[in-house]
């Protein structure tokens, strides 16, 4: 059998949108934990990461399975992660920081990430069941 059809049917597109949903995540715990931060900062205006529209614009991009041939052609699998801070607003008609709703934002994102990883670890349950079964 071939090994990239092998691959492909053990980290199918479910891993993938598991792998882009918590990168999205991820940065938008940075940007919220800088609101937290910056609560007492005059001036400071709070920023979010529309999640949404990031989540679904990286779902247009469509997942090519690649055979890197030099170091230099794709980045490695730790150089994968992005980071969408760069992407993050501005909250509008916020003076301020306002902390229980900063707060309140991050426990929700936290919740959406660890739901993402438990949904990773059943995925890898599932393959490890497969596997010892075929023993």
């Amino acid at each position: 059998m071939n090994h990239l059809l092998i691959g492909k049917k053990l980290f199918d597109r479910t891993m993938a949108v598991v792998q882009k949903s918590m990168d999205i995540r991820a940065s938008r715990h940075k940007i919220l934990s800088s609101n937290i931060a910056n609560t007492e900062t005059p001036g400071y205006v709070s920023k979010d990461l529309p999640f949404e529209k990031i989540f679904e614009r990286t779902l247009e991009t469509p997942v090519i399975p690649a055979k890197r041939t030099h170091p230099s052609h794709f980045p490695s699998m730790q150089e994968e992660t992005r980071d969408f801070s760069a992407e993050a607003e501005e909250e509008p008609g916020q003076g301020g920081v306002n902390i229980d709703q900063q707060m309140a934002k991050l426990a929700e994102n936290n919740l959406m990430f660890q739901a993402g990883v438990q949904v990773l670890i059943k995925k890898f349950e599932a393959l490890k069941a497969t596997i010892s079964e075929t023993r």
